[in-house]
């Protein structure tokens, strides 16, 4: 379970280099009026959908073989 989690966390680690590397926006150029609520939380959010549906199946899995073996 110990590798499975190292995997994991090298994957995620590497999958957000692009986001750290990157450069922040020109100081001059402000928020954008025409979208204001745009954020990074965008392009990342399929990985975020995946890991929150794999959360919650393991949960309610776990969950039906407690209540099984009581």
């Amino acid at each position: 379970m110990k590798i499975i989690r190292i995997i994991f966390l090298v994957f995620f680690l590497v999958l957000n280099v692009s986001s750290v590397l990157s450069q922040p926006p020109c100081p001059s150029c402000g928020p954008d009026p025409e979208n204001p609520l745009e954020g990074p939380i965008d392009e990342d959010l399929p990985y975020l959908i995946a890991a929150g549906l794999l959360l919650g199946t393991a949960v309610i899995y776990r969950n039906k073989i407690k209540k099984a073996s009581i």
